[in-house]
C-alpha cells in the first residue's frame, strides 16, 4: 500500500502533467495496475481499522487474563509462559480452549500489552567464542516440598546457545562444579567468560588500575581452564543481557511447572540433553541452527585442561561429646570414636566429606542449606546403642526402624538385643532398612525370632540364584569320544592266564 504523499504524486502527474500511465510507471517505479487503481479511486478516506477477532480466541481471553492478573503479584521469573498458559487451559477449561497454541500466543501477547509496560532495547554485537555466567532463582519439588534452588547459565551470544544446571546454592563449588560440567558437556571452554560481580568470583574492592579483584579460588580456576574473566559493572545487566535472557527463558522453559529432584546428577545430565536439543533451533538473525553456529565458535575456544580441577575448600573441625560437628549452623554425625579430636571436612557443592589427620575418610553427608539441623548416620552409633541396649527407645534411631522392628526389638533380651542391632548396621551399611524388614518379615512368618535366623535369610535373599535355576539342556554337555573298556590289561599286569 502506497502512502497518501506517493497516491499524490501520481495522481500530480498523470491530472496536472499529463502523464499517461506508462510514462508515470516509468518515473516512480510502481506497478501499472496499482498506478491505474489510484487514478481511478475517487475515496481518500482514511480506513477504518476493525479488529476482527473470532469467536473462539474471546471464549479462552477472560481464562488467560485471570492467570496474568494471578501473575502481576509474583517474581517476574515465576509468571507463566503462553505455553504453560495454553497448557492449563487444555487441561482446566478445554471446552473454551478451541484454539491453537500459535494463537495462544498471540492472546497472551494482546493482553499483556495491556498489563505491562514495553521497553525497548539496542542490539549489541558479539564475537565468537565467548560466554557469559549468571544465576538465576528456581523452584523444584523435593521429597514433596517446594523449594528454592538455583539455575546456573552458561550462554554464548555470538550463536544463542546455551546450558543449564540446578544448583542447592550459588557459592564457589556450585559455581565451580557447574562450570566444569557444562565445559565437559560441551568439549571446549570459552576463551573469555562474562561475570557479574558476584562474590562467589569477584571480591567487592578494586586494585590500583581500577580493576574488580578475583577471588584466589577464581583465578586458580581461570588459569587451570584458560579463560579470561570479565567483570560487568555494577547494576549493569545490560552488559551481558544474553546470559540475563537464558536465565529467564530456561525458567519458564524448564523449570515451569516445577520439576521433582530426586537425583541431582542425573536431573542434570538430562537438562544438560534438553539444553542441547533447544540449540537445534534457528538463531533468531542468522537463519542458521544455534547449535551448528556453535560448532564454528568451537575453533576459537581452548582444549580442556588434562589434569581436573579440586574446586573443593577444606576446614577443620573439632568432634563434640555427641559425635557431630557444626557446619554452617547444622550438626552433622561423624563417629563416637572421634569424639574431642580435630576432623577434616572437605567442603563441596553437594556434600560434605570427614577425614581424619591422615586424610582417610570417616563418613560422608549431603550436604545442606537449611538452617540448625541435625543430620546423623546412624549406623556409626548403633554400638552405642547396643552397649546399652534399654536405652534404644529413648535414641533418635529408633524413630527410623520400620514398625516391624519396632515391634521385633521389644521383646528380646539384651543379647539377642545387641546380636539384632549388628544385624541392622550390617544392613544401614551394605544394603538397606527395607531388606531389613523383608528379612525380618519372612522370618516371622516362619515363626523364627532367633538373630542368627536373619543372617541366614539375609544370604538366601541375596544369593544368585541362576546357578541353580536355569535348566541345563543336552546340547550343553560337551561330546566326549567313546570308549571301550577291556579287563585283559588288568589280567596281564597282576600275572594271570597266558
Amino acid at each position: 500500500m502506497l502512502t497518501i504523499t506517493q497516491i499524490h504524486y501520481i495522481r500530480k502527474l498523470f491530472f496536472d502533467k499529463g502523464k499517461s500511465l506508462t510514462e508515470i510507471e516509468e518515473a516512480t517505479g510502481h506497478n501499472y495496475r496499482t498506478i491505474k487503481k489510484y487514478i481511478d479511486c475517487d475515496d481518500f478516506n482514511e480506513p477504518t481499522k476493525i479488529m476482527n477477532r473470532d469467536a473462539k480466541s474471546d471464549l479462552i481471553r477472560p481464562f488467560v487474563r485471570e492467570i496474568l492478573e494471578q501473575d502481576k503479584i509474583k517474581k517476574k521469573k515465576h509468571r507463566h509462559t503462553a505455553k504453560s498458559i495454553y497448557q492449563r487451559a487444555k487441561v482446566e477449561a478445554p471446552d473454551l480452549c478451541l484454539i491453537s497454541d500459535r494463537r495462544m500466543r498471540d492472546i497472551v501477547k494482546q493482553e499483556k500489552k495491556l498489563l505491562y509496560d514495553e521497553k525497548c532495547f539496542i542490539d549489541l554485537e558479539h564475537t565468537g567464542g565467548e560466554a557469559q555466567i549468571d544465576f538465576g532463582e528456581i523452584l523444584i519439588k523435593e521429597n514433596g516440598e517446594t523449594i528454592k534452588a538455583h539455575e546456573l547459565v552458561l550462554s554464548f551470544p555470538h550463536s544463542n546457545a546455551g546450558f543449564c544446571q540446578v544448583t542447592r546454592s550459588e557459592g564457589t563449588q556450585a559455581l565451580l562444579e557447574g562450570l566444569t560440567v557444562m565445559f565437559q558437556h560441551i568439549g571446549k571452554v570459552p576463551r573469555k567468560i562474562w561475570f557479574d560481580q558476584m562474590a562467589t568470583a569477584a571480591i567487592r574492592k578494586k586494585n590500583e588500575h581500577g580493576e574488580v579483584v578475583m577471588t584466589d579460588t577464581m583465578l586458580r580456576y581461570s588459569t587451570h581452564f584458560g579463560f579470561d574473566s570479565v567483570f560487568c559493572n555494577p547494576n549493569s545487566g545490560h552488559e551481558k543481557g544474553n546470559v540475563e535472557n537464558k536465565v529467564g527463558y530456561f525458567r519458564n522453559n524448564i523449570f515451569i511447572p516445577e520439576l521433582e529432584l530426586i537425583d541431582l546428577q542425573e536431573l542434570n545430565r538430562k537438562i544438560l540433553i534438553e539444553c542441547d536439543e533447544d540449540n537445534e533451533k534457528s538463531h533468531y538473525e542468522l537463519k542458521s541452527s544455534q547449535k551448528a553456529l556453535l560448532e564454528t565458535e568451537k575453533v576459537l575456544m581452548s582444549d580442556l585442561p588434562l589434569e581436573p580441577f579440586d574446586s573443593s575448600k577444606t576446614e577443620n573441625r573439632r568432634v563434640d561429646k555427641y559425635g557431630h560437628i557444626v557446619y554452617e549452623t547444622n550438626h552433622y554425625s561423624v563417629s563416637p570414636s572421634y569424639v574431642g579430636e580435630q576432623v577434616r571436612v572437605v567442603v563441596k557443592a553437594n556434600e560434605l566429606i570427614f577425614q581424619d589427620k591422615k586424610h582417610h575418610e570417616i563418613t560422608r553427608h549431603q550436604r545442606s542449606f537449611k538452617k540448625d539441623q541435625k543430620y546423623t548416620h546412624w549406623a556409626d552409633f548403633i554400638d552405642i546403642v547396643s552397649h546399652r541396649p534399654r536405652a534404644l527407645k529413648y535414641s533418635g534411631f529408633y524413630s527410623l526402624l520400620p514398625l516391624g522392628w519396632k515391634a521385633y526389638t521389644e521383646n528380646l533380651d539384651n543379647e539377642t538385643l545387641k546380636e539384632a542391632l549388628r544385624f541392622l548396621k550390617y544392613c544401614m551399611i551394605h544394603h538397606n532398612l527395607d531388606i531389613a524388614e523383608v528379612v525380618l518379615s519372612e522370618n516371622t512368618k516362619l515363626s523364627v525370632f532367633e538373630p542368627e535366623a536373619l543372617w541366614t535369610s539375609l544370604y538366601r535373599i541375596n544369593e544368585n540364584k541362576t546357578l541353580y535355576q536355569s535348566e541345563l539342556k543336552e546340547h550343553h554337555f560337551p561330546e566326549m569320544p567313546k570308549y571301550k573298556t577291556s579287563l585283559d590289561d588288568y589280567d596281564r599286569l597282576l600275572g594271570g592266564y597266558q
